[in-house]
């Protein structure tokens, strides 16, 4: 039986369990736990898809061949992540290291431990590791793949006997992947919200290694219909493709009015980010159409009464033999009224005193006019 053979007969499934039969005879598993293990050799990608018709993007975060298995439809296949979002997350919640955490708490420690005897290297592993352990377990991919990859690498840099040489190539190239952190991915203009292309001619590009500035593409094949990108030893390359498509598409960056976070929108008149906004916002739009209309209401009653009065003084001024200090006392009334019925309006506005109390007192002084103009 020939190994061309062999293969075209094997189904997807039967090709994980032998993949996975191997990478175990070897050694190599993806480890969850920041503590001394036997390394992962295999290239561990951060691998993005992204749906313009569903305005869903899709990471996943291990070796290609597993990675490939999964988009294939395999859900046996062994990733570190597989996540699926709305579009723009990935470059909305990116990780922003303006303190430079990830240097002083994940990659120093390390650095030191490779330089240290073996007493001294505990302490700095786990300092590290609980950094890098806490970054793994927040759920978001990003900070997940470079977790993992820092402490992968220590490993490997423990392996060669010239520990110098190791530790030196093992902070250029994390230094490599952290380095994004410094800076914002979700550059857009502020006014239209549309995203800024990145020029591949930029400063970055022109100064850095060509491994830090390459990007895989992979086409779409069988099941799977969009196209995908990988990363390995920068992600500068993954946000200018991702910023760049989201340009060609001509989407936009909204912030949320009610939540006020960022999020994606086909057109800038859209202003709330998500069903549970909408919600909060047609509750919010509900409370003020009743408090306009309680509003309106005691106004309109407060209006009635003002006129009430103006009538009653009018009829008083017509009729023949009223008393002239009356009819200047209830004028003089009349002004008082209009006087403390403003103050108890402001305080229904400021919430100081209820809308009844206010109608309830106005009803009070109908009783007053009445009294006053009785002839």
């Amino acid at each position: 039986m020939t190994k061309q053979y062999f293969c075209d007969t094997m189904s997807v499934t039967d090709m994980i369990e032998l993949y996975n039969y191997h990478k175990q005879r070897q050694g190599i598993r993806m480890e969850n736990q920041f503590v001394r293990h036997e390394p992962c050799f295999e290239r561990i990608l951060f691998v993005l898809t992204l749906d313009k018709k569903k305005m869903k993007e899709r990471i996943l975060i291990g070796e290609e061949q597993q990675i490939r298995f999964r988009l294939d439809g395999s859900k046996s296949a062994e990733v570190l992540c597989d996540m699926t979002r709305p579009l723009g997350t990935f470059l909305i919640n990116f990780e922003q290291d303006t303190d430079r955490e990830w240097n002083l708490y994940g990659l120093s420690p390390l650095r030191q431990a490779l330089h240290s005897n073996r007493w001294k290297q505990p302490e700095l592993e786990q300092a590290a590791s609980e950094f890098l352990w806490k970054k793994y377990l927040s759920n978001e991919p990003l900070k997940m793949y470079v977790a993992f990859r820092i402490w992968n690498s220590y490993l490997l840099a423990r392996e060669p006997r010239d520990r110098n040489a190791a530790c030196d190539r093992f902070m250029d190239k994390m230094s490599s992947l952290t380095g994004v952190f410094h800076d914002g991915a979700m550059s857009f203009d502020k006014e239209t919200g549309k995203p800024k292309r990145f020029q591949a001619g930029s400063l970055y590009f022109k100064g850095a290694p060509s491994e830090d500035t390459r990007l895989d593409l992979w086409f779409p094949e069988n099941r799977r219909t969009e196209e995908c990108v990988s990363a390995y030893a920068s992600l500068y390359p993954l946000i200018t493709y991702y910023l760049n498509r989201l340009n060609d598409w001509g989407l936009c960056f909204r912030q949320c009015k009610v939540c006020g976070k960022y999020f994606l929108a086909k057109s800038q008149r859209y202003e709330l980010c998500s069903d549970k906004c909408r919600k909060a916002q047609a509750l919010q739009n509900k409370r003020e159409f009743d408090e306009r209309a309680r509003e309106n209401n005691y106004d309109l009653l407060y209006k009635n009464e003002c006129q009430n009065w103006r009538n009653k003084i009018n009829r008083a001024k017509n009729t023949n033999g009223f008393p002239a200090d009356r009819l200047e006392k209830i004028q003089a009334t009349f002004a008082d009224f209009k006087k403390e019925a403003l103050q108890r309006k402001k305080a229904v506005k400021t919430g100081t005193a209820s809308p009844k109390e206010f109608t309830d007192w106005l009803y009070q002084q109908s009783n007053v006019i009445v009294e006053l103009t009785d002839y």
